[in-house]
């Protein structure tokens, strides 16, 4: 199984429509407008484009499944991602778009105007922290991060430990922060893979998924770690240039979707597609 370099990003952006998540080029409409103060009434440039076309295009993580295809696959939006720019489609009373994001340089295609924003998770794109909205919390249930290792292998610091983790995880800068020499995949599957095939010492994610796979026959040789990690913001969303009005309404977005339950929702969306991939990878299929 490849990296990240591997999905399929060559030759342009893969889209879907939120209905099947697959589906070049289709849109899925999402007609219902919230009631939003006065303040929050007047638009941006960003956001006055995306009414006026009545879509609103979003570049979000993107990463094949497992399959027993031995066919390249067209890679499907992560969970959490398309579950917030849903969201914010229907804050917005707009279509919405899916756009994968490339695997480098997030912050040159966002230059090039494909999309109005980006999700991509805790992702941290430098020189564009005054294009960003975000959400500080993440919901209790899923705030606490954990590492596995081997069950031979005797705890010690984290420092200098290698740590498989996927791209955009909430628990990356506490790693960075401990010394950890992160190591980036495309998803969390593809993380857990690597490491089981040895690329790393560590596996990081969520406390309550790890637990999960500690139970099944493929994990009994590892077990997980004392330390807990602290989650950072697990929704970041950048706009495509700065756009103080447009910012302030996207935040106002992502405070309905979190009072919503839609954070909450998303995350148990996340944590069973982990699963039930992981059940997959033990039946024998593969990522490409």
């Amino acid at each position: 199984m490849r990296g990240r370099s591997g999905a399929a990003f060559t030759g342009g952006w893969i889209r879907w429509s939120l209905a099947g998540l697959i589906g070049a080029g289709a849109v899925y409409a999402l007609w219902w407008l919230p009631m939003i103060d006065g303040a929050e009434q007047s638009l941006g440039p960003v956001l006055a484009k995306a009414q006026a076309q009545q879509v609103f295009r979003v570049g979000v993580r993107s990463y094949p499944r497992p399959t027993y295809s031995t066919e390249a696959l067209v890679s499907e939006p992560d969970e959490m991602d398309s579950e917030l720019a849903s969201a914010l489609g229907r804050y917005l009373g707009v279509n919405v778009q899916l756009v994968a994001i490339p695997a480098q340089d997030i912050a040159g295609f966002l230059r090039k105007g494909e999309v109005d924003a980006v999700i991509a998770g805790s992702l941290d794109i430098p020189g564009l922290e005054r294009q960003r909205a975000a959400l500080s919390d993440v919901p209790r249930a899923y705030d606490k991060g954990a590492l596995l290792s081997l069950r031979n292998v005797p705890s010690s610091s984290i420092k200098g430990q290698t740590v498989c983790i996927a791209n955009g995880s909430p628990w990356t800068h506490t790693l960075q922060h401990q010394g950890a020499q992160i190591q980036t995949y495309v998803s969390g599957i593809r993380a857990a893979t690597a490491f089981m095939a040895g690329d790393c010492q560590l596996l990081a994610d969520e406390r309550t998924v790890l637990a999960s796979l500690l139970q099944t026959p493929d994990w009994r040789f590892y077990r997980m770690l004392p330390q807990t990690l602290d989650a950072s913001s697990d929704a970041l969303v950048y706009l495509a240039q700065p756009d103080p009005k447009s910012l302030r309404l996207l935040q106002a977005g992502l405070r309905d979707w979190q009072s919503r339950g839609g954070q909450e929702k998303a995350w148990d969306l996340h944590s069973n597609a982990f699963l039930v991939d992981s059940m997959k990878i033990s039946d024998g299929l593969v990522c490409h």
